[in-house]
């Protein structure tokens, strides 16, 4: 990379930096979603704040895959009788961080595989933690961390949508893929990037060093419960969308997880049993 280049993606950087503050509606959902003790009254009200959130949300509730008999067309019967509570708070960060981040400079870009990709992996980790007995993790949080795993790869769609075009045309691949490229193009890794970003619009800590630490080596037991888990489940989310069914991948996997493979493989044939209804719920998150 010459010299002029590297300034130029300096000054990107600094610009993902100096992102501006989240507008007052999203700062305020996003603390009552990082609230253990809100209530669904509470939540309903600063949720309403955003019409955008709340139709993104009634459009998930409505989608393939909840199944639901009759249509949902309120906030809080969709909280109380089809999302719950943890997942609602989940996929409000994710379409929050959307509605800001918007990827459509970058042609190459595919929204409705990114959040294959995301809520994929999420699905995954809640079902390989609530699976184990070890950590002390709760599963909505590695759905959360799931979620959010690869948010950096949408900060780069909207920052350096040129770059990012590039590197999709010549090498369209499953997203979870692109690290490499996106390192060697932006001197960053996405998880860094995304790191960036949870720590300027200041979302939990356990998310900002899931991200800053992702890649790191002698992790602490804490983030190293986190962190493998999250690695084990990206993995089977790429085996799932790419449609493959590798034992030895299988077998690392579970030894990351911590559980037995015939528990891992049981789960990796669910999900594959489950795919078209995480698509549906890409294209209502994504919409």
């Amino acid at each position: 990379m010459n010299t002029h280049a590297t300034l130029s993606i300096n000054s990107q950087i600094n610009r993902l930096k100096n992102l501006p503050a989240l507008p007052e509606a999203s700062v305020k959902i996003l603390e009552a979603i990082n609230d253990p003790d809100v209530s669904i009254e509470k939540l309903v009200d600063v949720l309403s704040l955003s019409p955008a959130l709340v139709a993104r949300l009634l459009g998930l509730a409505n989608s393939a895959y909840f199944s639901q008999q009759r249509t949902i067309d309120n906030l809080r019967t969709a909280i109380v009788q089809v999302l719950g509570l943890n997942l609602v708070k989940s996929l409000a960060v994710g379409v929050v961080l959307n509605v800001q981040l918007d990827p459509g400079k970058c042609k190459n870009f595919d929204t409705q595989a990114f959040w294959q990709l995301s809520l994929m992996t999420a699905v995954i980790a809640q079902k390989l933690s609530a699976a184990g007995t070890s950590s002390e993790i709760s599963s909505a949080t590695f759905y959360t961390g799931g979620l959010l795993l690869h948010i950096g790869i949408l900060v780069v769609a909207f920052l350096f949508p040129d770059e990012l075009d590039r590197i999709l045309l010549e090498q369209p691949k499953n997203y979870a893929e692109l690290d490499r490229e996106i390192n060697q193009t932006l001197g960053l890794s996405h998880y860094e990037i995304g790191y960036i970003l949870l720590n300027k619009w200041q979302l939990p800590d356990v998310y900002q060093n899931l991200l800053h630490r992702f890649n790191q080596k002698n992790l602490s037991a804490e983030d190293a419960s986190l962190i493998y888990l999250l690695q084990a489940s990206q993995a089977m989310s790429g085996l799932v969308l790419d449609g493959e069914d590798d034992d030895a991948d299988l077998e690392h996997i579970a030894s990351q997880a911590k559980l037995p493979l015939e528990l891992t493989v049981k789960i990796f044939y669910q999900m594959i049993e489950n795919k078209d209804n995480i698509q549906s719920l890409a294209i209502a998150l994504g919409s």
